[in-house]
């Protein structure tokens, strides 16, 4: 109910209260008056009824001739102010109470957010008006709540953070030191040997290079602060270049690559080096999560339905279909007692989608479960607006 009615409510109950109260007990008090008093001395006629003078005149003197009719006159005054008064205090503090009920709730709930607490729940109120403030706060609260677990979990996620770095940085740091030292010692003492020393550096450099590129983006994305360049392209020319750079750590793993990109172009618009960091993050996942009897890694990328996709399938751990989702989140990992010994810092997939989003394209993961392998699909929308719809395998 709205305020404006509510008040007029209590208006009407504040006149009707006492004018009800008033007629019983003044017809109580006539009888009574009647009973005790020879009324019929007044023996008033319709004119003298008419005639205030007359009427004053003739009261004056019964009261005269019986003096103590005057106290039941008095007493019923009295009763008449009191029952006034009473009345309008009661419907006045109950309008006041209806009113200071859900301001004191409000009061109560700043006091509580000041101090740190909000599990608490704002009552709401008859009034629609103060009933709307009502709800607004309590959203406002769970919003505060909602914003409190969003800082904790930032909190937990860059203590993760740090520790993650802390050590894909040692790692390879440690290494280098090791060969750098052994170098020095002399424990290279052939150029086969300090060659192999060299490029065993070398690499556990391109590691630490990677991880801080990888930390830089993830960084300007979380700040949107990461600028595209896009233009339109053909989406194999960087995926061939990701896959040329990827060739030599696949035979090292004993992966066999199989490519199918087909002869027709195809054009999306793009920012090509954002895409080859996206093709690269889901390889190398490909590479880390292996199983020694992982053989092949197979690439195809087609065009469907006016978009193009790219499958990206290895043979490795695969997912569980439960943690399909999960592991885009930052610093998420698989199944620790299966993956204990590959170190990473997580953030690889999830710079992949964020950038995906940013072409207005999708990626998303298929898995039949665990050593069952996994296929990464990307789509992105065509630039052309060739190609025949189709089902997705």
């Amino acid at each position: 109910m709205k305020i404006r009615q509510k008040f007029s409510f209590y208006n009407l109950i504040m006149f009707l209260a006492p004018v009800l109260m008033i007629g019983v007990v003044s017809v109580v008090f006539l009888i009574i008056f009647i009973m005790k008093f020879p009324v019929e001395e007044l023996s008033l006629s319709r004119a003298a009824l008419l005639n205030p003078v007359t009427l004053i005149r003739a009261f004056g003197q019964f009261f005269k001739n019986h003096p103590g009719s005057i106290s039941y006159v008095f007493l019923w005054l009295l009763i008449c102010t009191v029952i006034i008064a009473v009345s309008t205090t009661v419907v006045t503090r109950l309008m006041v109470r209806s009113i200071e009920r859900p301001i004191k709730s409000l009061t109560d709930s700043v006091e509580s957010i000041k101090n740190g607490c909000l599990s608490f729940e704002v009552m709401g109120s008859d009034y629609d008006e103060l009933n709307e403030l009502c709800e607004g706060f309590d959203e406002m609260r769970r919003g505060l709540i909602a914003a409190d677990e969003r800082e904790a979990d930032m909190k937990r996620e860059r203590s993760l953070l740090i520790a993650n770095i802390s050590h894909d940085l040692k790692t390879p740091i440690t290494a280098i030191k090791g060969y750098i030292d052994g170098i020095n010692d002399g424990v290279a003492d052939t150029p086969e040997k300090l060659k192999r020393y060299l490029d065993t550096i070398r690499r556990k450099a391109d590691t630490i290079d990677n991880l801080v590129n990888n930390l830089s983006i993830f960084s300007k994305l979380e700040l949107s602060r990461l600028e595209f360049s896009f233009a339109e392209g053909d989406l194999r020319e960087p995926l061939r270049d990701v896959l040329e750079g990827c060739r030599l750590d696949l035979d090292s793993a004993g992966i066999r690559l199989e490519a199918e990109l087909g002869d027709e172009p195809l054009i999306v618009r793009m920012d090509a080096e954002k895409l080859r960091r996206v093709f690269s993050n889901i390889i190398e996942n490909s590479i880390k999560y292996r199983r020694p009897e992982s053989e092949k890694l197979t690439v195809k990328a087609r065009k469907s339905g006016g978009s193009v996709y790219v499958f990206i399938e290895d043979d490795g751990m695969g997912i569980e279909p439960a943690e399909l989702n999960k592991v885009f989140d930052s610093f998420y990992r698989t199944d620790e007692s299966r993956t204990s010994q590959i170190k990473g810092n997580g953030l690889g997939l999830g710079i992949a989608l964020q950038i995906m989003r940013r072409h207005g394209g999708k990626l998303w993961l298929k898995s039949d479960g665990l050593g069952k392998g996994t296929t990464a699909i990307l789509c992105l929308p065509s630039e052309d607006g060739g190609g025949k719809k189709g089902d997705l395998q």
